[in-house]
């Protein structure tokens, strides 16, 4: 009896190999191999997730995005690179990375409230702003130096208030792309100054 199991065992084909064979039909668009991946790799992704993120809705919002990226993606997958579900893990825990981060990146709302004007300096009056100008007038002159791309960045960035994540979004330009522009501009900055 216990050879006939293993001979049935050894003659299927690997589950690894079904899963491979899923995400490369995903690449072609087929929603009936998506369903197949999904239903086999989310409930162990969302645990990922949960673990990671430590919040049951947020995970599920994040389960979702990444599962949209592996659709969008599937055609950048190889499986001489990785294992379906590894490739899939990463795009997810990448995915629950990047909400920690733009958590952290966003300041926190507090309600202020002044009952006098004791909080206001009388150092530095408006006619004293000769320092500042200057200042200002040699940052403007470094920020005419760097390139747009990084220009625009840092002034996105630490003006507006953008992440590097939003801001590959917005300029439709790879994460790691945004991320060197944003450093070599403030070093470029820094030497300036």
């Amino acid at each position: 009896m216990c050879f006939i199991i293993i001979r049935r065992i050894k003659k299927e084909k690997p589950m690894e190999d079904n899963y491979n064979e899923l995400l490369l039909r995903c690449a072609s668009q087929d929603t009936q191999a998506f369903n197949e991946l999904y239903t086999a790799f989310s409930p162990r992704i969302y645990s990922l997730l949960l673990r990671i993120l430590r919040q049951e809705s947020i995970a599920e919002e994040v389960l979702q995005e990444a599962f949209l990226k592996v659709w969008d993606s599937a055609a950048s997958y190889s499986p001489s690179k990785g294992k379906a579900f590894t490739w899939v893990a990463t795009i997810s825990r990448n995915k629950a990375l990047d909400k920690l981060r733009s958590f952290k990146s966003r300041p926190q709302e507090t309600e202020i409230t002044y009952e006098g004007l004791e909080f206001v300096s009388e150092d530095n009056q408006p006619d004293d702003n000769t320092d500042q100008k200057q200042d200002i007038a040699r940052l403007e002159n470094c920020l005419d130096g760097l390139k747009d791309e990084q220009k625009e960045c840092i002034l996105q960035a630490y003006y507006y208030g953008y992440t590097h994540q939003e801001l590959s979004v917005k300029m439709d330009k790879p994460l790691g792309t945004v991320k060197a522009w944003i450093r070599r501009g403030l070093e470029t900055l820094r030497d300036c100054m």
